[in-house]
């Protein structure tokens, strides 16, 4: 079991987690939990993508951060057009993580 924390949300917003609830037929607690993990989890790979373009992490660290495989990070870069740099530290990174 999780815990417990309180939010405040826009009424417009509690009206669309209502209707897709009963689309769903979970209840409201279930949309909004399953909207903050998605959301977080994109906002994680929103900063990861960021960092990386800045060029503060290696794609490995951005993967990491991001908490996804370093394959689908690759992917994801390539969907944004965002340039693949491997430096000899993420080439370093690489070679570790698969001995």
């Amino acid at each position: 079991m999780g815990t417990v924390t309180t939010v405040r949300f826009d009424e417009e917003l509690l009206k669309k987690a209502d209707e897709l609830a009963k689309i769903e037929r979970v209840d409201r607690s279930t949309i909004l939990r399953k909207a903050a993990e998605l959301g977080l989890r994109e906002l994680l790979l929103q900063h990861a993508l960021d960092v990386y373009r800045r060029g503060l992490i290696s794609v490995w660290k951005a993967a990491e951060l991001a908490d996804v495989p370093l394959w689908r990070f690759i992917d994801i870069l390539k969907e944004r057009e965002i340039g693949f740099k491997t430096s000899e530290e993420d080439l370093r990174e690489m070679i570790e993580a698969y001995l």
